[in-house]
């Protein structure tokens, strides 16, 4: 039953390809729209100093207020100790004001 010599049987299927299975391959370009790009960060040297200051004063100054605020309220509820809870929290309060009148004051000058 074989068609010739080295051939296979008429009856046998041809041979299988692995890479006839799975989707067709796609070009991620045409399938949307054109992805922008992002702009290039601006230089950090063209910062003015004194906002530049401010800037890291007034963050360093909002974590202090934040972790004043916070302890003297774990002091309070866990601990039970009052003056001291009021007193760091009073103190992170004040801190955090005094961040908030500031950034308020550079952002109408």
């Amino acid at each position: 039953m074989s068609n010739g010599p080295g051939e296979p049987p008429s009856h046998e299927p041809e041979e299988f390809d692995p890479d006839s299975l799975g989707p067709d391959t796609v070009d991620p370009a045409s399938l949307g729209p054109e992805t922008p790009s992002a702009p290039d960060p601006p230089d950090g040297s063209e910062v003015d100093r004194e906002i530049h200051g401010l800037f890291w004063w007034l963050a360093a100054l909002a974590n202090v207020a934040l972790l004043a605020a916070s302890l003297g309220v774990m002091f309070v509820v866990f601990r039970a100790r009052w003056t001291l809870g009021a007193q760091l929290t009073l103190s992170g309060l004040i801190v955090g004001g005094y961040v908030y009148y500031r950034v308020r004051q550079f952002q109408s000058e």
